[in-house]
């Protein structure tokens, strides 16, 4: 495949359903994405970095596949073309590097904290999720995700979360949106927390969700807190208040990533 094809003129994604298995101990996850779309050939390929792949199915049968590290792509061969269900098996590392999805660290009375979130943009998305990581390659997703969760920590990521099952939190299909649109965050409820007190000694002059909107998955997270606020109250405007936490939590990722490279010497 030449490198001036755009994916996307050889398969259309429709919809993703994307299932993370994320232990944060491990420094490590497990991926199943299933994806459904139109393929034009039947020699395509998805974007991955990173990814370790274990199976690819097309309609539930195993097909063929090889790597390339320079177009940071997985090719396949498909027994034909038209509508297609894709599915990739995968596992991969959690970075240090504030691409795909990433630790955070902070300390509260003492206490070392971790949060887990999310930085697709431009072309991270490949770093979490096989796909189509170009702009115009619109589909909806649907997220299913599981984590060492500890009591206390709260997730959001860019839709309502629907229900929970079996430790798995299942979040309302998306709009029509690119790749690296895409955006999660899990960790501790401090902000919220902070947010309920700055509403409490400010006589309910604070909305206590901005304080959701506290972590470095931006502009999402800021996006969640107006669309969760809305949701409770039509007037409700919190997309400028929310940014401020919002770009504080970019700015104290990197603060804290600067520290962990000048202490560990990592570059």
């Amino acid at each position: 495949m030449a490198d001036s094809t755009r994916f996307y003129e050889k398969f259309q994604p429709v919809h993703y359903d994307i299932y993370l298995d994320i232990d944060r101990a491990a420094k490590h996850f497990k991926g199943i994405t299933t994806i459904k779309g139109n393929a034009v050939d039947t020699k395509i390929a998805l974007h991955q970095k990173f990814l370790n792949v274990a199976s690819v199915q097309a309609d539930g049968q195993d097909v063929p596949f090889s790597f390339s590290d320079r177009q940071e792509a997985i090719q396949l061969e498909l027994p034909h073309s038209g509508d297609v269900e894709l599915k990739v098996v995968y596992d991969a590392k959690l970075t240090d590097t504030m691409m795909g999805i990433y630790p955070s660290y902070y300390t509260v009375a003492g206490q070392k904290k971790q949060l887990i979130g999310t930085q697709f943009e431009t072309t991270a998305a490949r770093q979490a999720f096989p796909g189509i990581d170009e702009p115009e390659a619109k589909a909806t997703f649907s997220l299913a995700i599981k984590y060492d969760e500890q009591p206390g920590e709260t997730i959001i990521a860019n839709m309502p979360e629907d229900h929970v099952e079996n430790g798995v939190h299942y979040f309302q299909e998306t709009v029509k949106m690119s790749t690296y649109l895409v955006a999660f965050a899990f960790g501790t409820a401090a902000g919220v927390l902070f947010g309920k007190l700055m509403c409490k000694l400010t006589g309910g002059k604070v909305n206590p969700l901005i304080g959701s909107a506290g972590v470095s998955a931006v502009p999402m997270a800021a996006r969640v807190s107006q669309k969760v606020g809305a949701e409770a109250d039509p007037t409700n405007f919190l997309l400028m208040h929310a940014m401020g936490p919002n770009v504080a939590g970019v700015i104290g990722t990197a603060v804290a990533a600067g520290t962990f490279m000048a202490i560990f010497g990592v570059f």
